[in-house]
C-alpha cells in the first residue's frame, strides 16, 4: 500500500509539522527502500502505514502525540483563584454589579456542592 492511499502528503506536511518538499522526499525516499534517509518517527509510521495497519484515524492519533507543533502552546498550569481575589473583584466593581444576584448565585453553587 502507498503511503498517499491513506493521507494526502498535504495532510502529512500538516501533521509532521514539515513543509511539502521535506514530507515528499520522506515519501520519495522510504517508497524506494531509502528508508535510512527518512526520520525513525517518520519511517515507523509510514511501516505501519504500508502494512495496512495505520487507517487515518490511526494516523492522526500517531502525528499528534509525535510531532505536536512547535508553536502550539502548551497547557500552562493555572494557579488557584484566592478567596483574596475574588473579593477585590467585588469591592472593585461593587456599583456595577447586582449584589443580590451574585449572593443567590453563590448559594446555589453552594447547594449544588
Amino acid at each position: 500500500m502507498k503511503i498517499t492511499d491513506v493521507v494526502s502528503i498535504t495532510e502529512l506536511s500538516r501533521l509532521l509539522n514539515k513543509s511539502r518538499p521535506t514530507v515528499y522526499k520522506y515519501v520519495s525516499d522510504f517508497e524506494k527502500g531509502n528508508h535510512a534517509l527518512v526520520p525513525p518517527s517518520v519511517r515507523k509510521l509510514f511501516k505501519e502505514i504500508q502494512a495496512g495497519n495505520a487507517p487515518k484515524r490511526d494516523v492522526y492519533e500517531y502525528c499528534d502525540r509525535w510531532f505536536m507543533p512547535v508553536d502550539k502552546p502548551k497547557k500552562v498550569q493555572e494557579k488557584p483563584i484566592t478567596l483574596k481575589e475574588i473579593v477585590k473583584l467585588l469591592k472593585d466593581n461593587e456599583r456595577k454589579l447586582d449584589l443580590k444576584k451574585v449572593k443567590e448565585f453563590i448559594e446555589g453553587e453552594i447547594e449544588n456542592v
